[in-house]
């Protein structure tokens, strides 16, 4: 169960759930054989591939991610509550609970995605188009066909 200021979702082993920069969660796991796995990233925010020339009918469909259902948590009680900024830890504490929100509004939510409604589209000879027959989501970088600004390689061509 993720607790966010939004709402609870309730995630299951063949789900995946998104939550955005400056959301604050919870995550509540059940049992002992629970397993995850985080993943942070720093340049754009998650979004669905342009599907190209597969079409509207693959790959992940908007229709299946799923909102939280909005809950609040009104009582007294001790938090302390993390928050990373600029690769640091910084803790605070407070006397609420940081899920007093009662209402939303928007589309900057977290969300989860259940992986048993994916479709892929696969008609493979030597290669397939893009974006990857896998791909779920995607994260796109501010140079079109690039990972990274960083990963930028010098010119072979040295001027004279």
């Amino acid at each position: 169960m993720i607790t966010t200021e939004f709402g609870k979702l309730e995630v299951d082993p063949t789900e995946i759930c998104v939550i955005q920069r400056g959301i604050r969660f919870q995550v509540d796991i059940k049992g002992d054989m629970a397993r995850g796995y985080v993943l942070e990233i720093f340049q754009s925010h998650f979004s669905l591939p342009d599907l190209g020339p597969i079409g509207a009918n693959g790959l992940a469909n908007p229709r299946h991610f799923a909102a939280p259902v909005a809950w609040f948590d009104d009582r007294d009680c001790h938090y302390v509550v993390l928050h990373k900024l600029e690769g640091h830890i910084f803790s605070a504490t407070q006397e609420f609970s940081p899920f007093n929100v009662v209402a939303w509004h928007g589309n900057y939510v977290p969300y989860k995605y259940d992986l048993s409604k994916f479709c892929p589209i696969n008609a493979v000879s030597f290669d397939h188009p893009d974006p990857s027959i896998f791909t779920v989501l995607t994260a796109n970088s501010s140079i079109p066909g690039r990972c990274d600004e960083s990963n930028e390689r010098p010119s072979p061509i040295t001027p004279i």
